[in-house]
């Protein structure tokens, strides 16, 4: 049955003919599989696509000749960085020896495993990847029940900036055999290619025009909205050879915009593209598993009608009185909530609850978060009731981060409780420069926390910059604009009354920049703080770089400002062996107001 490429072992499950053989190499991994009626193959050396599946069937019926996934598009706020097109190429294979969504995959580049969720046993076929900060987990799921899962996971920060990764699926979908195959959205067959977006459509059926076999695809709640960037979650097409092969038109390449020339759908052999949003804040560090991807199910009916559609999500209740986390209680199981880890490993649960009618199981490194706003010298406590079985590493953690995404503090509880539900809290005030309050639940064991609080306590005022020794003259700008020059437009800067303290602030809008040079010695190291604030969400920031005695840019460090309310903002630089010359630049796309600016020698 196994059809190995290159040399290697074999591995042989007793319970199914599950029939594994793999090449050791990290360029080149592939194996055929039959499992609870499912036969594939699979590879990770298929034209720069990731983990790609061949010739699906489920019970003896072809259902896809082609799964892969040849892009994931990456874009960042105001195009700071990026964007990019990254492609799973096999030279990108690697060991998850980082950590993997599932411990089970730890320093694997290619895991396999069978488990049992929630009675139904899965089988898991996955593969890690690595393109410079981000790690990518690409897998399928595959359900004894006769559905696939086709997720990605991904986690590190190229850029200290809020951005969305954009995987593409393409689908050659062969029912029964290539040819004659429709596709139905929301019941009505397309004739022609087109482009779709969830919220027109929540469900989309191929089948077959001779036998009706059918399979049908439906987003996942994960999978994002659509966005100027990557404006369409679905493409459906004719099948052509040239248009399956290796991604080739960049960052930018929008899929709807691509291999559409109105060619016919209804009886043809069709190319189902599928896009998912997966948001990312900088906020959330590094470490935090985000994942996407849609579920295919196969159904045989003999009429193209399509299921009822689902019942709507009931809408997220706000926060309690007094809380700032959103279904703290978990009433509305995972609402409110974001998984950080596999999300097979956060489970809403009803049997184990401190109060109410709902708590929330984690399970085998199972993770969820929730961000909140946070300003400098907030006094926060966070409490949870936790119930923990087992001795492994569970925690809940309140952690800060400034408005550039960087983390500012860090406070963890660990939980050590059995046998009932225990009160733990943990209190901290944000520090300096604080925008964000990020909660983190964790458990390698099996732990139930109910009752979760984030409250606010004190605002301890946060002192603006000292102006002793400053570099810069005029930071406060109490002298009007003395001493700055303009780098753009003059009329788009001037003076406020709006102060963070003293009798005026500088604002600038629309564009408008401001800056200030100052000397500098080789081998030292400077800081700039500000305290800044933005009405809006366009691109506003401060800079400080480091010049030679010719003006050339030898080093600079840029942080973008997103608080509508004062907040410190702080970037530092070195000076080289070639610095003579320090420049501080303001920055506003927005009305934004700056006060209280200082450099200063570390």
């Amino acid at each position: 049955m196994s059809n190995l490429i290159g040399s290697g072992g074999c591995l042989f499950l007793s319970r199914s003919l599950f029939v594994l053989c793999l090449f050791f190499s990290t360029t080149s991994l592939a194996a055929d599989i039959d499992w609870e009626g499912w036969s594939f193959d699979w590879s990770t050396d298929d034209s720069s696509s990731g983990l790609v599946l061949t010739d699906v069937g489920f019970n003896g019926e072809k259902i896809l000749a082609k799964a892969s996934m040849p892009v994931m598009r990456v874009e960042y706020l105001d195009d700071v960085c990026g964007p990019y097109a990254d492609i799973l190429s096999p030279y990108n294979l690697r060991r998850a020896s980082q950590g993997a969504p599932n411990s089970s995959c730890n320093n694997q580049s290619v895991c396999t495993r069978e488990f049992t969720r929630a009675g139904e046993r899965m089988l898991e076929v996955g593969s890690n990847w690595q393109i410079g900060e981000y790690q990518i987990y690409q897998t399928y799921y595959f359900s004894e029940q006769g559905y696939i899962d086709a997720r990605v996971y991904s986690r590190g920060l190229q850029c200290q900036i809020d951005h969305s990764h954009h995987p593409h699926w393409m689908f050659d979908f062969d029912i029964g055999d290539s040819d004659n195959d429709m596709i139905f959205a929301d019941g009505q067959q397309r004739i022609n290619e087109f482009n779709d977006q969830k919220t027109a459509t929540n469900q989309w059926i191929i089948r077959d025009k001779v036998t009706q076999s059918a399979v049908r695809l439906v987003p996942s709640a994960d999978d994002g909205m659509p966005d100027n960037f990557s404006q369409w979650d679905v493409a459906g097409r004719a099948y052509q050879s040239v248009e399956v092969a290796r991604w080739r038109h960049g960052a930018r390449g929008e899929i709807g915009d691509l291999y559409s020339n109105g060619e016919n759908l209804d009886g043809n052999d069709i190319v189902f593209w599928y896009v998912a949003h997966l948001s990312h804040s900088a906020s959330e560090g590094s470490n935090i598993w985000h994942a996407s991807g849609p579920r295919i199910e196969v159904i045989s009916t003999d009429s193209p009608e399509p299921e009822p559609e689902p019942e709507p999500e009931p809408p997220v209740q706000p926060p309690e009185p007094g809380n700032l986390l959103v279904n703290g209680g978990f009433e509305q199981g995972k609402a409110g909530w974001f998984d950080c880890g596999a999300e097979q490993n956060t489970v809403a649960d009803s049997a184990s609850v401190a109060s109410g009618t709902g708590s929330m199981r984690i399970v085998n490194g199972g993770c969820l978060y929730q961000e909140i706003p946070a300003n400098a010298g907030d006094e926060m406590t966070l409490s949870c009731e936790a119930d923990r079985n087992g001795a492994a590493w569970t925690i809940m953690e309140l952690s800060f981060s400034d408005a550039s995404y960087n983390v500012l503090a860090t406070n963890t509880a660990q939980i050590s409780s059995q046998n009932g539900f225990v009160n733990y809290q943990k209190s901290a005030i944000a520090p300096a420069s604080s925008s964000y309050a990020v909660v983190v639940l964790y458990s390698e064991d099996e732990t139930y926390f109910d009752d979760c609080r984030l409250e606010l306590g004190n605002t301890i005022p946060v002192p603006p910059p000292n102006q002793a020794n400053n570099l810069l003259s005029n930071g406060d700008f109490e002298n009007s604009l003395a001493s700055w020059q303009s780098c753009a437009s003059a009329n788009l800067v001037g003076l406020s009354a709006d102060a963070s303290s003293g009798e005026q602030a500088l604002t600038i809008n629309s564009g408008g920049c401001l800056y200030q040079e100052f000397p500098v010695n080789s081998g030292d190291t400077y800081s700039l703080a500000c305290q800044a604030k933005r009405n809006g969400s366009a691109y506003t920031s401060l800079r400080l770089a480091m010049l030679g005695s010719d003006y050339s840019s030898l080093a600079s460090d840029d942080k973008v400002i997103t608080s509508n309310s004062y907040q410190t903002i702080n970037a530092s630089a070195a000076a080289s062996s070639d610095a003579s010359i320090g420049v501080a630049v303001l920055y506003s796309e927005d009305p934004a107001h700056f006060d209280n600016c200082v450099v200063s020698k570390q």
